[in-house]
């Protein structure tokens, strides 16, 4: 497949103001976007939704994406700061042509993004992602005229329907509860003015939101779901059921139980793929995740008569093969959970009250659901190598590596290089640490010499 230059495992990311996140390149995006969707659907006017997280850079790339959008002649509707998972309910509630997140998630205030849904509100392929960059690059100075430029168009109802979307599919669970208290993380991010008004709709939680000021530069700083432990004492102080923190743009969520006490990705989508099974929601009795997720995961959902596949990773990825597998439940241990009957998308709310909705109905605490799942320990280091040798040509690395394998008992080893840098990653995991620290040294010893 041919190299993408602008697109990487989630949208177009880098540093705000700095090419390709300039303002000048973005609107040139903005337009070969709108092309392309446009191409695929002459006969309609096409719309897109726009949303963006509270960033310092993210008003400025939001109005440049519009401007190039609207240049060639698709109409704009500006949703302003919103989780990205509301953009996708948004494009498909209101049968949009496409929707566009200025975002870079997880990552520093310095650095932003685009991320694109499409009409079904779900993200590109990396065959899309192509086909608009050759767009792109070509950038040709054909654009309607004047009276066929794009309107922008107001934004009445895409909060209420995200709200609601949710409310209609976990009231069933989450309607006779009383007195729950949670303590609530928005990363001064895209949830800061959404989270409160989601929980309130679900009579008897009683909630306290922390880290819901953004002023442009605080996004993810300290806070959130990539400082989850961050929140641990305020959910003691609290006395509260679960703790919850999202990312900055709310695609993600990592959970706290009761006690303080971190609870990943792995863990929530295992304790989630069996709750659904018991209700016989769970298509095919299949679960998607990552080439990064634990191996304890997979032995926990075997153990449950459940299949756990692993896609590349990237939460796109894990969307692609449950498309092709027909399965509701998928995500990434870094807590990109999708529920594909509620959203089609990564959605850190749409989790949230997932795992509340289990809480709920076993009548368990969080983190006696998360000791049943025992994952297994983990070593995982890098080495800096000269060149990507495919692993396929290293001389000896399959034999040696199913040999220690056996070794690990149940567990695993997982290589593979950065996409972006000259840099190999070994993962080695098993039930037995000091086996597993032991094997892993071995592997990246044999690798070194090889590579290096």
């Amino acid at each position: 497949m041919t190299q993408k230059k602008l697109f990487g495992t989630d949208g177009v990311r880098g540093m705000a103001n700095v090419y390709p996140l300039t303002p000048e390149s973005v609107a040139i995006l903005g337009r070969a976007i709108a092309k392309y969707f446009k191409n695929k659907n002459p006969k309609n006017r096409s719309v897109a939704s726009i949303g963006m997280d509270p960033r310092l850079s993210s008003s400025m790339l939001a109005n440049a994406v519009a401007a190039g959008i609207q240049s060639a002649g698709v109409d704009v509707v500006m949703l302003g700061v919103v989780p990205t998972p509301l953009v996708s309910t948004a494009v498909v509630k209101n049968a949009h042509s496409f929707g566009i997140v200025v975002s870079a998630s997880h990552n520093p205030y310095h650095d932003n993004g685009i991320k694109i849904f499409n009409e079904k509100g779900t993200k590109l392929n990396d065959k899309e992602e192509l086909e608009i960059e050759a767009i792109y690059f070509k950038n040709d100075d054909e654009k309607p005229e004047s009276k066929d430029i794009g309107k922008f168009l107001d934004d009445e109802f895409s909060r209420v329907q995200y709200v609601n979307n949710l409310k209609d599919f976990y009231c069933g669970y989450l309607n006779n509860i009383k007195d729950i208290s949670l303590s609530v993380d928005c990363a001064n991010g895209a949830f800061s003015k959404v989270a409160a008004t989601v929980f309130e709709e679900f009579s008897g939680f009683n909630t306290k939101i922390y880290n819901n000021s953004p002023d442009g530069i605080n996004i993810n700083d300290n806070c959130g779901a990539l400082y989850p432990q961050n929140l641990a004492q305020k959910v003691i102080d609290n006395k509260s059921l679960m703790g919850v923190t999202f990312d900055g743009d709310g695609d993600r969520f990592l959970a706290l139980d009761e006690l303080g006490n971190v609870v990943d990705g792995d863990k929530l989508i295992g304790m989630a793929a069996v709750f659904l099974k018991s209700q016989g929601k769970l298509q095919n009795n299949t679960v998607v995740t990552t080439v990064m997720s634990n191996a304890g995961l997979e032995s926990y959902l075997k153990d449950n008569g459940i299949k756990l596949l692993r896609a590349g990773v990237g939460d796109k990825y894990v969307f692609e093969m449950m498309k092709e597998t027909d399965s509701v439940l998928g995500g990434e241990n870094s807590g990109h959970i999708i529920l594909m009957d509620c959203n089609p998308t990564g959605d850190g709310m749409a989790a949230a009250l997932l795992t509340l909705s289990v809480m709920m109905s076993t009548g368990k605490k969080l983190s006696e659901l998360a000791q049943d799942i025992k994952l297994f320990p983990q070593v995982l280091t890098k080495i800096k190598v000269k060149e990507k040798t495919p692993l396929d040509e290293i001389k000896d690395l399959k034999e040696l590596t199913e040999r220690f394998e056996k070794e690990l008992e149940g567990g695993r080893i997982f290589l593979r290089y950065s996409g972006t840098e000259a840099v190999l990653r070994i993962l080695a995991e098993g039930p037995n640490e000091e086996k597993v620290k032991e094997v892993e040294k071995k592997i990246r010893e044999f690798l070194l010499e090889k590579l290096t």
